[in-house]
């Protein structure tokens, strides 16, 4: 069954990280508004494993709208999670299977399923 994380319009233009629980602990999410779509991975940078948010729902992004990790400058697309530019460059953002119905955001999948 679908988890709610949260309503679409609660994502503001600079990103929402949710926190789900499962048994191993917190797993962190970003979620985005990318084209009038929602797009969600794990907030996880691949070069060094460390969050990608300065702050709660706080995101940082070059003028050409990648999201950027705050630590060490690397850059990502929305569209994928492709790490385009910096020292993870190639890498790719965990990809989070997320479902918009009407103004809600569910989770596609069980947050233990996250872990693995």
């Amino acid at each position: 069954m679908p988890q709610q994380l949260c309503k679409f319009s609660e994502i503001g233009e600079h990103g929402k990280e949710i926190a789900l629980r499962d048994s191993s602990g917190a797993v962190y999410i970003m979620l985005f508004h990318h084209k009038g779509e929602v797009r969600a991975f794990l907030n996880v940078c691949p070069h060094q494993g460390r969050p990608l948010n300065l702050s709660p729902d706080r995101f940082v992004f070059t003028p050409e709208g990648s999201l950027m990790c705050p630590h060490h400058g690397a850059c990502f697309r929305l569209e994928d999670g492709e790490c385009t530019d910096g020292p993870c460059k190639g890498s790719m953002l965990r990809k989070v299977e997320v479902k918009q119905v009407d103004d809600t955001v569910y989770l596609e999948l069980a947050v233990e399923d996250l872990t693995g």
